[in-house]
């Protein structure tokens, strides 16, 4: 299941450990973009032995580094992921000559996509799925 965050003002989602969460990043450079990442991170850090940070990219060939301007990236939180508050730290463009330009948390671009990494469905959370009774005749 992949839901979307935006950077259109402050949005909060929750998303099942295990799952993915696919960031729609809007950008454009004249010499092209041929490769975005981004990195998301727990808020909290008192997990100690609970992964506190997720990965995703796109990378694009030549012909599409100039007529792309918007990306879905998508990036899989593990399923031991620590649960709690989650943010995008960084995202980093690469553009078509190689240079990288990486923007952060803080700098007023992302600073209001929040979401919450919540415990992935257990059995007993899936619903009972009841497909009919047939009767038989012993022979």
């Amino acid at each position: 299941m992949a839901m979307y965050l935006n950077g259109n003002g402050a949005q909060s989602m929750r998303v099942p450990a295990g799952e993915r969460v696919v960031l729609r990043v809007k950008a454009h450079d004249p010499a092209g973009i041929s490769r975005v990442m981004v990195r998301c991170f727990l808020f909290s850090m008192a997990h100690s032995n609970r992964v506190k940070l997720a990965e995703g990219e796109a990378v694009l060939s030549p012909e599409e580094s100039f007529t792309e301007h918007v990306f879905d990236i998508s990036v899989e939180i593990p399923e031991n992921a620590a649960l709690g508050k989650w943010g995008v730290q960084m995202i980093e463009f690469t553009n078509g000559r190689g240079y990288k330009t990486s923007f952060y948390r803080g700098q007023g671009k992302f600073d209001g996509l929040v979401f919450e990494v919540v415990p992935p469905p257990t059995k007993e959370d899936e619903m009972l799925q009841f497909n009919g009774v047939e009767l038989m005749r012993k022979k």
